[in-house]
């Protein structure tokens, strides 16, 4: 369900319309003209993206070289007359069982963010997304039981069925869990949203109250 534009009158503003259980359009919230008015800076957004996502790895990959594996250094034969080809020692990598050369060890990834640059990120990535009618403004999010079933059926009804992300303003254990085995679907709470989790899901399904938070807290 795409967002709609009201025309009447000086200063009109941007409208999306606010949907229910049911599929229907049961009212609409306006949008401040100062976040459709947010661009996005492709080197901000990259800059943010990229360190999101090294941050988000844990860097304990680790592998032994030579001088770690256990195992005897003593030569496996004499240097010359057997026929073979040299060999030095049964930890060498050229050997099954042996080190491995210039493999991975433990290191860190970690790359700072500003708050200042997070913050113009995800700005510019929710108004891209309100843009682009891929915001889908409900009356309340909610997974009675925690079925899987009917929340996608409800995604379905909101033309959100795509990788949809879903933004709670608290925690909601029937929502994560009905969610859970919906392929692309992401549950997130509002103050966790990042730039990088707009740009990776499709529609954004969010509670009319929780919208108009974050278009306060970034306009």
């Amino acid at each position: 369900m795409k967002s709609t534009t009201d025309t009447s009158g000086k200063g009109a503003m941007k409208t999306v319309p606010v949907i229910n259980r049911q599929g229907e359009k049961v009212g609409e919230v306006q949008i401040a003209e100062q976040l459709l008015a947010i661009r996005v800076n492709p080197q901000l957004m990259r800059d943010v993206i990229v360190g999101y996502r090294r941050n988000q790895r844990q860097g304990t990959a680790s592998t032994l070289t030579k001088g770690e594996v256990r195992g005897s250094g003593i030569k496996p034969w004499k240097q010359k007359g057997t026929g073979r080809a040299r060999a030095g020692m049964r930890r060498s990598p050229l050997w099954r069982g042996g080190g491995v050369t210039f493999g991975p060890k433990p290191r860190d990834f970690e790359r700072r963010i500003p708050q200042g640059m997070r913050r113009k990120a995800l700005a510019a990535a929710f108004a891209d997304k309100v843009r682009g009618g891929e915001v889908r403004v409900v009356d309340r999010i909610e997974a009675p039981g925690g079925k899987t079933r009917e929340l996608a059926g409800w995604f379905k009804k909101i033309d959100a069925a795509r990788k949809p992300l879903v933004v709670l303003g608290a925690r909601n254990a029937e929502v994560e869990r009905a969610a859970r085995n919906i392929p692309g679907a992401g549950v997130v709470q509002r103050g966790s949203l990042s730039a990088w989790l707009l740009m990776a899901h499709g529609a954004v399904v969010i509670a009319q109250e929780d919208f108009k938070t974050m278009q306060e807290q970034l306009s």
